[in-house]
């Protein structure tokens, strides 16, 4: 399984608490470029960090994230 961002879920939940990328990466205490990227949809996050982000957004994981499936194809490049 694979965490996926709804990037404009998350974008406008960041911006609705006041977070710019960068106050949500120092909050995070993760790097700015990994915040957009996970918010661009261009890498998936941890289960952790996934949970961090919507504990400091204080949205539902259902909001800004879905789960989908690995197929044995995707797991083989993975």
């Amino acid at each position: 399984m694979k965490i996926r961002v709804k990037s404009h879920e998350f974008a406008q939940a960041r911006i609705i608490k006041g977070y710019s990328q960068r106050g949500l990466a120092t909050a995070l205490k993760r790097a700015v470029s990994y915040i957009c990227q996970v918010e661009n949809g261009h890498r998936n996050p941890s289960p952790q960090v996934a949970r961090q982000i919507c504990e400091v957004l204080e949205v539902d994981f259902e909001v800004i994230f879905f789960i989908t499936n690995v197929h044995k194809s995707e797991q083989k490049s993975a």
